[in-house]
């Protein structure tokens, strides 16, 4: 059977949905957390490189624990659902560091630290599906067999 990976039109698609969505991330973190002095779009840039370096590794890792984990369950269960369920501890560790790298030199106390990489995942999910589609409908489409 045949099938379609998004070039590099689709790949640009998605990262740029990321790191729109990132820059959105960034403005609220500030207002929330005035004492950090970076951009917006500096926090916006590191998440959104962090993801292009991390997120196909941990992706593949995922999918294939996922696999593994889900054998024996029938094909009803969406597969995002188990990707979010799976993947949500890594994504909050990865806004962890992010925010630590930018509130280090604050008093940001740990409970917020958490409970921000907690929004930030979720937040990271939530671009994750207008990302896909927008890269799975770019053209230049890469075949797979």
């Amino acid at each position: 059977m045949r099938g379609y990976f998004p070039g590099p039109v689709g790949f640009a698609a998605f990262v740029g949905v990321k790191f729109g969505g990132y820059v959105l991330a960034g403005i609220a973190l500030k207002k929330l957390q005035p004492a950090i002095t970076s951009s917006a779009h500096k926090i916006a840039a590191a998440r959104t490189g962090l993801g292009v370096v991390l997120g196909p590794p941990i992706t593949l890792l995922g999918g294939m624990i996922l696999g593994l984990l889900l054998a024996g369950v029938g094909r009803d269960m969406p597969t995002y659902f188990g990707y979010v369920f799976l993947l949500w501890p890594l994504r909050i560790l990865i806004w962890a560091l992010l925010l630590h790298l930018f509130t280090r030199r604050t008093d940001f106390s740990a409970s917020r630290l958490w409970s921000y990489a907690a929004l930030g995942a979720a937040w990271s999910c939530l671009l994750d599906w207008p990302g896909f589609k927008l890269a799975m409908v770019a053209p230049g489409k890469i075949p797979v067999c």
